[in-house]
C-alpha cells in the first residue's frame, strides 16, 4: 500500500511558502546595512543629560571611552557605524549582552549606572506594527 502524505502541489507551496521566509528574513537583516550612507549620531546620556554625541558616520579608528558613575566603571566602543558597551561593572551585564548599536532607534541601557546610548539618524525603514 503506497500511502502519500503531501502530494505535487503540496510540496511546491511548502517550498514556495519556505523561500519567501528566508527572502524576508534576509531582507529584514541585511536591508539596514544596505544603506550605509546616512548620517548616524550616537548620543550618550546619563541621568538624562547628554554627556557626549559621537558621529558614527565619520569615525575613522576605533574610539574607546571609559565613565565612571555611580561606583560603575564602563568602557564604550565606537566604530565606524556602530556603538557598544563592551565592558561594565553592573551585576548583570544586560548592557554588554546588548552588543552593537548600528541602526536609528537601537538603544542600549545600563540601570545601575543610569547610562543610556542611542542611535539618532535618518529612519527610513517602517515598524510594520506601527502605522
Amino acid at each position: 500500500m503506497n500511502i502519500r502524505l503531501f502530494k505535487k502541489g503540496d510540496l511546491l507551496l511548502i517550498f514556495g511558502i519556505g523561500v519567501l521566509a528566508v527572502l524576508f528574513l534576509g531582507w529584514n537583516t541585511f536591508g539596514a546595512r544596505l544603506s550605509t550612507n546616512q548620517q548616524l549620531t550616537a548620543v550618550i546620556k546619563h541621568n538624562g543629560q547628554v554627556i557626549q554625541q559621537i558621529n558614527l558616520s565619520s569615525v575613522k579608528n576605533p574610539e574607546t571611552l571609559t565613565f565612571n558613575y555611580e561606583g560603575i566603571r564602563q568602557v564604550i566602543v565606537a566604530e565606524k557605524g556602530r556603538i557598544r558597551f563592551s565592558e561594565s561593572d553592573c551585576p548583570d551585564k544586560i548592557c554588554v549582552k546588548t552588543g552593537w548599536l548600528n541602526k536609528p532607534g537601537d538603544k542600549s541601557v545600563c540601570m545601575p549606572a543610569k547610562v543610556v546610548i542611542t542611535i539618532v539618524g535618518e529612519n527610513k525603514k517602517v515598524d510594520s506594527i506601527a502605522y
